[in-house]
């Protein structure tokens, strides 16, 4: 692997990871009485973006090396399984990780005033938040296993 298909992969999983983090922070920041929009801003739109940044670089890193030197290593090996069901499942649910972040981001950064006042819509978020959150750890642990599948093979 060059080394910017290694980059690729690596800004890939740490913006992920940042981003899922960023997330865990959100419901926490909710809860309290009295609500600090200008930093709930912040993270929506840190989380937004690392989001943005984790699926550009992971779809680089898919379209022009895994796809051509691993996949098919794995679907010839012992785990086919791996390609076909945790991968397209990590692909499939990580499509919408951006677009549920931007929704976050959107109301938090729209709807501020309605958020202090609110009690059902700041629940509401910090349930969405928390969905993300959720998704996001079960498609890291995917991504996990794929690359565990993957060792000792390229």
């Amino acid at each position: 692997m060059n080394p910017l298909f290694l980059n690729a992969l690596v800004w890939h999983i740490f913006l992920g990871i940042a981003a899922i983090i960023i997330f865990a922070g959100l419901p926490l920041l909710l809860r309290g009485k009295k609500l600090n929009t200008g930093l709930l801003k912040v993270y929506s739109f840190i989380g937004f973006f690392g989001f943005v940044g984790s699926w550009i670089t992971g779809g680089y890193y898919y379209s022009f090396y895994y796809g051509k030197a691993i996949k098919g290593g794995i679907l010839a090996g012992t785990t086919p399984w791996v390609h076909e069901i945790l991968m397209e499942s990590k692909e499939h649910v990580f499509l919408f990780l951006p677009f549920l972040a931007f929704v976050v981001l959107v109301i938090v950064n729209f709807f501020s005033k309605e958020l202090v006042t609110n009690a059902k819509l700041r629940m509401n978020l910090i349930l969405l938040s928390v969905a993300i959150v959720t998704l996001g750890i079960v498609i890291t642990l995917c991504g996990f296993a794929i690359s565990g599948s993957v060792v000792g093979k390229h």
